[in-house]
């Protein structure tokens, strides 16, 4: 006799579908093969978005329950179309020394097309750098450091403008480099204002903490820390919730809502996290104790998947989620608490470039000073090493 399942769970499959995960995906996941899967898309279009309800609808009400979710489509559509994050090679000199670091593992021509950069630039490039080299004089060097300052949007110190310097074949001491931003007057713009936001004051039940300090990952899809901050616009709040995976501290999902809801936090966030990142069996899923993480819905959704174990911090103990609320601490030391917010969209687009930048270009220390994009590619084995 085939399995039974009651309402709410169909409803939950059907709007993580909605959301953009894909049928077979779901159907791995949760254990519900795809023909029941679609079969329920059909029952829930002839009975009004309403399982409980018996009898179908008038073939008028059908015709503009389709035109409603068609219309609900498009605005899907128009609001996934994010703005594609700037490439991680910014410099072509970069460009160049990625394309010289592993010629010997893909052909030039095709890391040039890549790379957006003409074959005949890159072999001039290669025959004059040498000579190239004796313009790394003071003059030169402050012209890098000032733009090395510039695009990471005046947010480097001196350190991580020392690190950069060198992936590009340059090498100078930190106090040196110091010394030439303090000469140009270029000093980093960073705010440390920072407030912890989980509500953690409810009787629902929890999960057992399954990640126990263990922020160590050697593979994608492993290993996920989620958290929920607030930002002010006005004189209200938004929420800003996101996913990160720790093994290339890559943001990979996010949602920004102007109500603390579950479906507006934690579950926008992870179905932008599916459309980013395939998860793998036994996939931890760890947060705070917060009431949107252990609402029936998210703890629902997390116990009949059959990939993913959910997981959560100790009572009254942040270090459980340190990952996680230590990229609140950056994204608002760094970005967020220099500006002043007057609308949703707004503060939306802001977040988004921070983001775009935080993923393909920011130095971190925890990854060797490789960017989350090159960590990915190097665990997906693209590259040997960071150019």
């Amino acid at each position: 006799m085939g399995k039974k399942y009651d309402n709410e769970f169909k409803s939950m499959i059907l709007d993580l579908s909605k959301s953009g995960i894909r049928t077979k995906q779901l159907s791995e996941e949760y254990g519900v093969h795809t023909s029941v899967i679609n079969r329920w898309k059909q029952e829930y279009d002839l009975k009004g978005g309403d399982f409980s309800k018996n009898e179908p609808k008038s073939k008028e009400h059908q015709e503009l329950i389709a035109l409603k979710k068609e219309l609900r489509d498009v605005k899907m559509e128009r609001d996934n179309l994010k703005k594609g994050g700037e490439h991680l090679f910014q410099e072509r000199q970069i460009r160049y020394n990625f394309i010289l670091s592993n010629k010997n593992t893909y052909p030039v021509e095709k890391m040039c097309k890549c790379m957006k950069v003409s074959k005949n630039a890159y072999y001039h490039w290669l025959k004059t750098k040498d000579t190239l080299k004796v313009n790394s004089s003071k003059s030169f060097l402050k012209d890098r450091i000032e733009a090395i300052f510039d695009n990471s949007k005046q947010i480097y110190g001196s350190y991580r403008i020392q690190k950069q310097l060198e992936r590009e074949k340059l090498f100078y001491s930190r106090s040196y480099v110091g010394l030439l931003m303090k000469e140009m007057g270029l000093r980093s713009v960073l705010n440390k204002k920072f407030v912890v936001t989980t509500d953690s004051n409810h009787s629902l039940k929890t999960a057992k903490n399954e990640l126990d300090r263990d922020f160590t990952s050697f593979s994608l899809g492993y290993k996920l820390v989620s958290d929920i901050t607030y930002i002010r616009v006005n004189q209200q709040w938004n929420y800003l919730t996101t996913i990160m995976d720790l093994a290339d501290r890559k943001i990979i999902g996010w949602s920004l809502s102007e109500d603390m809801t579950t479906e507006n936090t934690v579950l926008k966030a992870w179905v932008d996290a599916r459309r980013n990142r395939v998860i793998n069996q036994q996939c931890i899923f760890h947060s705070d104790r917060g009431v949107q993480y252990a609402s029936n819905r998210i703890t629902n959704m997390f116990f009949f998947n059959q990939k993913v174990i959910q997981s959560m911090s100790r009572k009254g103990n942040c270090w459980d989620n340190a990952v996680a609320e230590s990229f609140f601490k950056t994204i608002k030391y760094e970005w967020i608490n220099r500006f002043k917010y007057t609308s949703y969209n707004q503060l939306y687009k802001s977040i988004d470039q921070y983001l775009n930048w935080y993923n393909t270009q920011r130095l971190h220390s925890s990854l060797g000073y490789m960017t989350p994009l090159e960590k990915e590619l190097q665990l997906k084995g693209f590259i040997n090493k960071a150019a």
